[in-house]
């Protein structure tokens, strides 16, 4: 019988006695099994004896007698849909206390995400703006006179970040946040084409950067090299006004 109701469940878990009848008749229809009218009569009659004794009685709105299947069984067939509403239904607090702390916590993860990818950038960028204003500084220094010894702050804040960048004032602010920490770099008002902009300038008795050091120690190594390759010259040039030759085998074999 509970296989009965499983294979063709009504609407609702409560049903009547055509009901059953009904469901009977569908089933012989579709294999008769050679019953005569007499057997289908007594196979619907021991059905619902079998339903009486299995399913809970129960009556309708308009009192008659109904069959009700038991909740236990009724939630073994139930669809996994209806058994996921029911559970929520039932652990609502559960359920929505979950729901916001979970929220909560997604939010805090990736309020922490994007300060530590927006410090990461602005420590980036703040690197750029250094080796920028040293190399200015250099070149001022050398006597360049196409290079000033200051940057305007917003040209350089152009100039660095990409146009999806500008429209984050966040990321800009603490790259000027990281400039103001900084002892090596001096900010000042300017008057330029008669506007007043903020500059930034490399001050001359700062540590200069890695990178620049490279490129001096490098211009300092071909200085030297120059300076010798010119004494050697100078040396070559007084043996051959007095011996006539600059070989330095044919001067070893002299001195032998």
């Amino acid at each position: 019988m509970l296989v009965l109701y499983a294979a063709s469940p009504p609407k609702s878990w409560s049903f009547q006695k055509h009901d059953v009848s009904d469901t009977v008749d569908e089933l012989l229809s579709k294999n008769p099994a050679g019953l005569t009218e007499d057997a289908i009569q007594l196979v619907k009659a021991r059905v619902l004896d079998t339903a009486q004794g299995f399913f809970e009685t129960t009556f309708t709105s308009n009192q008659a007698e109904a069959f009700k299947c038991p909740e236990l069984v009724a939630e073994r067939y139930m669809p996994l849909t209806c058994q996921v509403r029911q559970w929520i239904s039932r652990n609502i607090i559960f359920v929505a206390s979950f729901s916001i702390l979970f929220a909560a916590l997604l939010r805090g993860l990736c309020t922490i995400y994007w300060r530590q990818a927006l410090s990461n950038r602005a420590e980036e960028i703040y690197e750029q703006v250094c080796e920028i204003l040293e190399d200015n500084a250099v070149n001022a220094k050398i006597g360049n006179s196409d290079c000033e010894p200051w940057v305007v702050a917003s040209w350089l804040r152009d100039h660095l970040l990409v146009p999806r960048e500008r429209k984050n004032a966040s990321l800009w602010k603490k790259v000027e946040e990281l400039i103001l920490e900084d002892s090596r770099i001096d900010q000042y008002p300017k008057v330029i084409k008669g506007e007043s902009k903020v500059v930034y300038e490399w001050q001359a008795g700062g540590s200069l950067s890695g990178k620049t050091k490279k490129v001096q120690e490098s211009e300092s190594r071909t200085a030297v090299g120059a300076i010798k390759l010119a004494e050697e010259m100078g040396t070559c040039v007084g043996e051959v006004r007095e011996q006539g030759s600059c070989d330095p085998a044919r001067r070893d074999r002299t001195k032998a």
